[in-house]
């Protein structure tokens, strides 16, 4: 049976999902992790999991107790569903509908780190009622898209906010869903490959890293890499890099209060106009703006 969030009101969503036996958590088995609880909220809820899973750990198969948004924001795993199978890493989404199966691995690393938006049924009705788009995810995740890179900082700082955050990501999340093509079965190896691709990214993202770089390290012909990347992250690893770097941006705009120069320089951007420019792009206002509005 899975828990309900400490004195969560009927109103309030039950969160599920990501890693866990479903009898010991909503969101992992506390023996391979650790949840944190951000925010709650009517209709909906935020959690950050850190999981303890690794190569040596038997996956099994887990139910979604909500309709979930988690963002991976550390780590690596595969994902797999009867509907198909992803390489998930930091950047990816994970989408899941209450009641719908999956299992995660972590064959090429142990543990990952995940900030989960779970929204109750009459939320997600609402918000696909509104749309005019079915309310339930197609897909089982998205890749890596700087159009999203700022969302688990904003949820780690809880702003006054973080409710119209939530439903903003929601309708986004609903829309880009329903705009993807359905996810194939990419081979195995293939996943494997991306997944280490996925960590080196991120541990890498303030450096220049080529695509040619990338594919060396997978011992594969950059050709071959981009088209078997994207067939199992659903994104292309420039896609993925520029993510990275921008969600770093975010999480050092709230968390600390350096300049706008250096913190651009920090992640990665060597052109502060590029900077700007890109930061607003994915989040709709300039890194002063962001900072400003948030941590207000």
């Amino acid at each position: 049976m899975r828990r309900e969030l400490p004195g969560t009101a009927k109103a309030a969503v039950r969160l599920g999902g990501s890693c866990g036996a479903p009898r010991d958590s909503w969101i992992c088995s506390r023996a391979m992790g650790v949840t944190r609880e951000l925010f709650r909220g009517e209709g909906f809820g935020v959690v950050e999991h850190v999981c303890a899973y690794g190569p040596g750990d038997q996956p099994f198969e887990e139910r979604h107790g909500a309709s979930n948004v988690a963002f991976v924001v550390g780590g690596a795993f595969e994902v797999r569903t009867p509907a198909g199978s992803a390489a998930l890493g930091p950047g990816s989404i994970l989408l899941g509908n209450e009641g719908d199966p999956y299992t995660c691995a972590h064959e090429a690393g142990r543990g990952d780190i995940c900030v989960s938006l779970g929204y109750s049924t009459a939320l997600l009705e609402d918000a696909g009622s509104s749309l005019g788009l079915r309310p339930r995810f197609r897909g089982i995740s998205l890749g890596p898209t700087p159009a999203f890179a700022a969302i688990p900082a904003i949820a780690r700082a809880s702003p006054p906010a973080l409710e119209e955050a939530a439903l903003d990501v929601l309708a986004r999340i609903l829309a880009a869903d329903a705009g993807t093509a359905r996810l194939q079965r990419p081979r195995p190896a293939d996943e494997r490959r991306a997944v280490e691709a996925l960590r080196h990214i991120d541990a890498h993202a303030g450096e220049p890293l080529s695509l040619a770089t990338l594919a060396e390290r997978a011992r594969l012909t950059r050709f071959h890499f981009l088209r078997s990347f994207r067939a199992a992250v659903g994104a292309t690893p420039h896609q993925s890099l520029l993510a990275a770097r921008l969600r770093r941006a975010a999480k050092l705009l709230l968390e600390t209060r350096l300049p706008v120069t250096d913190v651009a320089f920090e992640v990665g951007f060597g052109d502060l106009s590029n900077f700007i420019r890109t930061f607003r792009r994915a989040t709709g206002r300039s890194p002063r703006a962001f900072r400003h509005r948030l941590r207000a």
